[in-house]
């Protein structure tokens, strides 16, 4: 009877050890769910304020764009060219955006999390590549349609080598940020598959 009682106490008491190992189990999953989680939240934040950037810009430029060929005189269709461009690019960006769930990144698996950043550093890409051909139509157009305006002035070269030295730095500041970008989503899929 007595050998009952301590194996009866005995099990009592492996019981409670269990559900207090079970608890500190279940606390040391939530404290690493909430380290990895703010360990990934920096690049994921990167990731985000590149995506709502992009779109800003894109809303700005209408406007400006529109300021610029009324103040100075360009052609209409410069405008409604560069805004199209624009709209299809913001388009592009909220449609991704959407898409893969950007803005609720974190609430995923880590598989779904993996696709999603694959698939935005991909559509990136692919957007930047495709947007080059324009670009390039639109300054060589931009250069163009400057020197038909300074054909006789005193201060061309200036003017060129200004709008050469613009363009070179648009251009370093473009592949910065194509950079800066991708390693933030190669950083952030790197913590996920490791």
């Amino acid at each position: 009877m007595h050998m009952e009682r301590n194996m009866g106490q005995e099990l009592e008491a492996l019981k409670a050890d269990y559900k207090a190992l079970k608890a500190q189990m279940k606390q040391q999953e939530r404290l690493n769910e909430r380290f990895f989680r703010a360990a990934r939240h920096r690049p994921v934040q990167a990731v985000s304020k590149e995506i709502r950037n992009r779109m800003i810009l894109d809303v700005l430029t209408l406007p400006i764009i529109w300021i610029i060929c009324i103040t100075t005189r360009w052609p209409p269709l410069f405008g409604v060219l560069v805004s199209l461009w624009t709209i299809t690019d913001f388009a592009a960006t909220v449609w991704i955006n959407r898409k893969l769930g950007m803005d609720h990144l974190l609430d995923g698996d880590m598989r779904t999390v993996a696709r999603a950043i694959t698939s935005y550093r991909r559509f990136y890409r692919r957007a930047l590549a495709v947007s080059i051909i324009p670009c390039i139509a639109m300054i060589a157009y931009i250069f163009m349609e400057l020197l038909a305006r300074i054909a006789n002035s005193a201060n061309r070269n200036l003017i060129i080598a200004i709008g050469i030295a613009y363009t070179l730095v648009a251009v370093v500041i473009t592949w910065l940020q194509y950079r800066r970008h991708t390693r933030a989503c190669d950083e952030l899929l790197n913590e996920f598959e490791e």
